[in-house]
């Protein structure tokens, strides 16, 4: 199984210990492996990259959440500023040039994470440099809008944070998952090798139970290697309807 995915993998061993668990376990050393092919499929089903996508996704949609409310809130109190026709001029080019250095324009708030994140490391300078420019708009609840554009920034910094720890998730996942993907792929090796010995020695055991067992996992194992060709798409083939093996002869 040098080609099969670690989350076909997973779905092949979920099919292998629920629709053809009665043909592993009908032989000796396959109902040997079932205890330790289930811890394995569920310490595998544990992984962020099987059970919820990738890591820190729930957090990071906040932080960007935040971030994009916190610059909608800078651009469009700066626009009204900058549309008003009563504005003195003075106050309208500080509106600008605030504008300017931290919120270009509306799109830069519809870049992706590392986008955001850069653009509010590179921003930073801006908050010493237009200081006194932030401090010409007041804003409800006291401070001003050197406060809002901080918190901006803020939010644009701790996306950073997230995207760094999720790089170290990603990195530990990874080798999990190729530690678990080698203990498994063993383990099923090992397992099919002493299915094809038991075969030899006893002659009660159905001639096609390697079939019965490990049809599914030689499916989409065959289907990872296709794909990796070019030849088909990689989806996961769905699982053919198991047979139970018949009960041994005495």
């Amino acid at each position: 199984m040098r080609h099969i995915s670690l989350v076909a993998l997973f779905v092949g061993l979920n099919d292998l210990l629920t629709n053809r668990k009665a043909a592993l376990v009908s032989f000796a050393s396959g109902a040997a492996s079932t205890k330790l092919l289930t811890a394995k499929r569920d310490a595998i089903g544990k992984l962020p990259s099987i059970a919820a996508g990738r890591p820190l996704a729930d957090d990071l949609g906040a932080a960007d959440v935040r971030h994009d409310a916190l610059g909608y809130a800078v651009w469009h109190l700066l626009e009204a500023y900058d549309r008003h026709p009563d504005i003195p001029e003075h106050i309208r080019a500080a509106a600008r040039k605030i504008r300017a250095a931290f919120i270009p324009t509306l799109e830069d708030l519809g870049a992706s994470y590392p986008a955001e994140a850069k653009a509010a490391m590179d921003r930073k300078p801006s908050l010493t440099s237009l200081q006194s420019e932030l401090a010409l708009f007041p804003v409800a609840g006291g401070g001003t809008l050197h406060d809002w554009a901080d918190s901006f920034l803020h939010a644009g910094v701790a996306i950073d944070s997230l995207l760094s720890a999720r790089a170290d998730l990603e990195t530990k996942t990874r080798k999990d998952a190729a530690r678990l993907r080698g203990e498994v792929v063993g383990l099923l090796n090992r397992t099919r090798k002493n299915l094809a010995l038991e075969l030899q020695e006893d002659p009660s055991l159905p001639k096609d139970l390697d079939a019965r067992v490990f049809g599914y996992l030689d499916l989409l194992e065959k289907s990872a290697a296709d794909a990796q060709k070019g030849k088909t798409s990689p989806e996961i083939p769905p699982a053919p309807p198991a047979t139970e093996a018949p009960a041994a002869t005495p």
